[in-house]
């Protein structure tokens, strides 16, 4: 099984505007890699965060379909 490391970023670049961006972690000595980011600025911190948990889960359900069903052996 292989791990993904995902990093949720919540950042406010001007005053009031404020933007997610979803960062994969590939290798402990390499920068992470953006994979998935706000289409555009939210009013809120509260607003955007939940906006990039929207789409680490969607990312994570995307992956799960992938796999398949989870099985324990």
């Amino acid at each position: 099984m292989k791990s993904h490391s995902i990093e949720l970023i919540v950042d406010e670049p001007i005053p009031g505007h404020y933007c997610w961006v979803l960062l994969k972690h590939e290798a402990p000595d390499q920068n992470p890699v953006p994979v998935d980011y706000a289409a555009g600025p939210m009013p809120t911190y509260t607003a955007a965060m939940m906006a990039g948990i929207a789409a680490l889960e969607r990312r994570a359900e995307s992956h799960a379909a992938q796999d398949g069903p989870n099985t324990l052996h």
